[in-house]
């Protein structure tokens, strides 16, 4: 084990004045999953661990019938737990029963599976289905940055030296709001995504066409996204297999993935048209 600086601030802006004077040579802790990975590839040295468990601003997940708010140090299995988020956020509790094993997700927290922007993140695309809201403290205040300009690349994001990622806003989403999520991978559980998409769905109320519809994919580009194109394709139609297999198509198309040792470019992209398919499929609830 090599030494380094171990740092446990009790409040959130005593976190945020730490960050911000060792000037990127710190890394926040949180569920700590990814963060071992990254010491494992950089080495520990000339780098230090700021522990966020003791800041109490972090935790805890409220829903005050309008608006859910998820504290950064909030772990997957306690998003499972909640019977709130199932009940009004269904797609989100479908992918973080997606995410990993028991064990993993009793640690890893939805902060820091933001904070290590994975493409390949299961929580991400069904934030930005939802739309969430990602709220930051920093040396310059609080900022509220929408999730689909969150991410930047591969590990990659907004925040800002010294910034720290607090919560997550979910606004309730309309009366009638359907939807589903789908991950493939190598393996049939516990296992990073080829491919994974969230969808929600808002049909116009006493008919069978769609007022709105929301695509979101991982791990086929860069960052997780919303397929908008696709979406726009569904927004007025009648919901049923040759509009879904359209919308697919199109999701298809705006796939860029990547050639690795666990899945071809090409099987990925394929991958994303048939996923996006079966979601909407699925989401509708069998009436095509």
């Amino acid at each position: 084990m090599q030494n380094f600086n171990y740092l446990e601030p009790g409040s959130l802006w005593e976190a945020v004045g730490i960050l911000e004077g060792l000037e990127g040579k710190a890394f926040p802790l949180a569920g700590g999953t990814d963060l071992v990975r990254t010491f494992k590839r950089i080495g520990f040295r000339e780098h230090g661990v700021i522990n966020l468990k003791k800041i109490p601003e972090l935790s805890g997940v409220k829903f005050d019938g309008q608006v859910m708010s998820i504290g950064a140090l909030s772990t997957v299995s306690e998003l499972l737990a909640n019977s709130e988020v199932d009940e009004h956020f269904p797609v989100l509790a479908q992918a973080a029963r997606a995410l990993g094993t028991p064990q993993i997700r009793n640690l890893a927290t939805i902060g820091g599976n933001l904070c290590t922007s994975s493409p390949a993140s299961d929580l991400a695309p069904a934030l930005l289905a939802y739309q969430a809201k990602i709220i930051i403290t920093g040396p310059n205040g609080e900022r509220e940055v929408a999730v689909n300009e969150f991410f930047k690349g591969p590990g990659q994001n907004v925040l800002d030296r010294g910034e720290i990622l607090t919560r997550i806003d979910l606004n309730l989403p309309v009366p009638g709001t359907i939807g589903a999520f789908l991950k493939h991978g190598v393996r049939k559980s516990h296992e990073i995504a080829l491919v994974n998409t969230a969808v929600l769905i808002i049909p116009v109320r006493g008919s069978d066409k769609i007022a709105v519809a929301r695509i979101a994919l991982g791990a086929v580009g860069p960052t997780p996204f919303r397929a908008w194109q696709a979406e726009e394709q569904l927004a007025g139609a009648e919901g049923g297999l040759p509009q879904f297999e359209e919308a697919a198509k199109i999701a298809q198309e705006l796939a860029s993935p990547i050639d690795d040792v666990r899945a071809s470019a090409d099987y990925r992209k394929h991958m994303a048209g048939v996923l996006v398919k079966r979601a909407l499929f699925q989401a509708w609830g069998g009436k095509v």
